[in-house]
C-alpha cells in the first residue's frame, strides 16, 4: 500500500510538534512492514524541498503568502487572515500531491483537519481524516480565548473535508465525541484509535548542570497549554520548595506576547530557576526526560496527549489536567496524577505533594512504564492498517468503536 500523509508538519531539528511527531513514527512503521509512506510537509527554512527519512519520502511545499499581506489591514484582516492562509496552505498540498500521484499513484491520503480542503474536493484519491485536534478546538476550551470570528471561519473551510472523508480517525473517545457534537449528522464512520510511541534515541546520560528536583514541561508555551497556570503553580511550589528547578521545553506561540511571559517570569520569587529552552528535538527529550522528577501538562484540552505518554515511558510520574484526551493517558492516583484544568492551586499542590514522596513517585512512574507499552506502534500498526484497508473499500468494518450516531459500541 502507498499512503500519502497531507501533515504540513515533519519534524527536524528546527522544529516539529505532536502532529508531525506522530506522522513520522506511523511513516516509518508503514515502510518497516513493506509499504510505502510519502509525506507532504509545509517548507522550513533551512530544510530542503525533498528528502529521504528511514524510507520515508518527504515533500515540503510553499504555500502563498496573501494571508500575510491581508494580516496588515486593520478590519478585513483579523477577519479573512486564517481563512485565506488554510486555503493558501491546501492549494499548496493538493497541487504537490496531485503531481506526485500522477507520477506514482497513491492508495490512500491520511489528512489532517487542516490543508484539506482543495484536495477533498478534486483528487479521485480515497481519503481519511486523523483528527489531532486544531486551534478551533482548543480555543473553545481555553478560559478568556474564545475562538475568532475568522478562527470561526477557516473551521466551517475544514469542516467541508471532514464530512466527504471515507472515515474519521480520533486518539482519543473524548476528543471523538467532541467532534461528533461538532459536526452533528451527517458524519462520516468515527473510529478512535490512539496516538502511539515510537523507539526515541536513547541519551548517552542524563541532561545536566541543575542542583534540584527537576519539574518538567514539554510542548508550545501558549495559552491553550495552561503555561500561566503553569507559571504561578511554580511560584507556589518555589515558596514551598525553593530548589525546585522548571524546565520548558518548546517554542513560543506567536500569540503568546513576549510581554505577558515576562511579566509572569517576574512574579517567580526565584526566576533563575526556571528554564526556558526552546524548542528541543525530540532525539534530545530524552535526556531531559531522564533528568525529570515530575512532568506537567497542565493544558485546558488536549486531543490525547503525547507529551504526558512519553514521560510515562521514561518512568517519570505524570501531574496533568484532567481535560479531553489526558484522563485516557493518565491513570488518576496509579501512572500519575489528575488537577483541575487552570487550577494552579491545585496543580501546586500535586507536584509538591510528589517531590516529597520519592516512593510514591517511584511507584507511580513503574505503573506509567506499564502502561506506555500499551501505546507502542508495534501493536497498533495492525489498528491502522485495518483502517487504511477499510478506507480504500478493501476490507469491510470489522467493529466500530464510535458510533457516527452515538456513543460507544463495544471495543477497546
Amino acid at each position: 500500500m502507498h499512503v500519502c500523509f497531507n501533515a504540513l508538519d515533519y519534524p527536524s531539528e528546527q522544529g516539529g510538534g505532536g502532529v508531525g511527531t506522530q506522522v513520522a513514527v506511523l511513516a516509518r512503521a508503514l515502510v518497516e512492514a513493506g509499504h510505502r509512506a510519502t509525506v507532504v510537509a509545509l517548507g522550513q527554512k533551512g530544510l530542503p524541498d525533498y528528502c529521504e527519512d528511514r524510507g520515508v519520502r518527504v515533500h515540503r511545499v510553499r504555500c502563498g503568502n496573501r494571508h500575510w499581506y491581508l494580516s496588515r489591514l486593520p478590519l478585513v484582516g483579523r477577519l479573512l487572515t486564517l481563512p485565506v492562509r488554510e486555503l493558501e496552505r491546501s492549494w499548496a498540498a493538493y497541487r504537490k500531491i496531485a503531481e506526485l500521484h500522477r507520477d506514482d499513484p497513491f492508495d490512500l491520503i491520511e489528512g489532517t483537519e487542516t490543508g484539506m480542503f482543495w484536495a477533498a474536493r478534486r483528487l479521485p484519491v480515497p481519503f481519511l481524516i486523523r483528527l489531532h485536534g486544531e486551534p478551533y478546538t482548543f480555543a473553545r476550551h481555553t478560559p478568556g480565548a474564545p475562538p475568532s470570528a475568522g478562527l470561526r471561519l477557516c473551521r466551517v473551510l475544514q469542516r467541508r473535508p471532514l464530512r466527504r472523508a471515507r472515515l474519521l480517525v480520533a486518539p482519543s473517545r473524548a476528543h471523538a465525541e467532541e467532534v461528533r457534537r461538532e459536526l452533528g449528522r451527517p458524519l462520516p464512520p468515527l473510529e478512535v484509535v490512539p496516538n502511539v510511541l515510537g523507539p526515541m534515541d536513547e541519551p548517552a546520560g542524563r541532561a545536566g548542570g541543575l542542583d534540584g528536583p527537576v519539574v518538567l514541561y514539554v510542548g508550545r508555551l501558549e495559552r491553550g497549554k495552561g503555561v500561566f497556570n503553569l507559571l504561578e503553580a511554580a511560584r507556589r511550589v518555589q515558596a514551598e520548595l525553593p530548589g525546585a528547578h522548571f524546565v520548558l521545553a518548546g517554542a513560543r506561540h506567536p500569540t503568546l506576547p513576549q510581554a505577558e511571559l515576562d511579566e509572569a517570569l517576574g512574579r517567580l520569587p526565584y526566576p533563575e530557576r526556571v528554564h526556558l529552552l526552546g524548542h528541543v528535538p525530540r532525539a534530545h527529550l530524552a535526556g531531559w526526560y531522564r533528568r525529570a522528577d515530575v512532568c506537567v501538562l497542565p493544558s485546558h484540552y488536549e486531543t490525547f496527549g503525547l507529551a504526558a505518554l512519553e514521560p510515562m515511558a521514561f518512568g517519570v510520574p505524570v501531574v496533568a489536567s484532567r481535560a479531553g484526551g489526558l484522563p485516557e493517558v493518565v491513570a488518576d492516583g496509579v501512572s500519575g496524577l489528575l488537577v483541575g484544568p487552570g487550577d494552579a492551586g491545585e496543580l501546586a499542590a500535586a507536584v509538591v505533594a510528589l517531590l516529597a514522596d520519592p516512593e510514591r513517585r517511584r511507584r507511580l512512574g513503574e505503573n506509567g512504564r506499564r502502561a506506555a507499552g500499551g501505546f507502542s506502534v508495534a501493536r497498533h500498526l495492525p489498528d491502522n492498517l485495518r483502517l487504511y484497508r477499510r478506507a480504500t473499500g478493501r476490507e469491510a468494518p470489522a467493529r466500530r468503536l464510535l458510533l457516527a450516531a452515538g456513543g460507544p459500541a463495544g471495543g477497546g
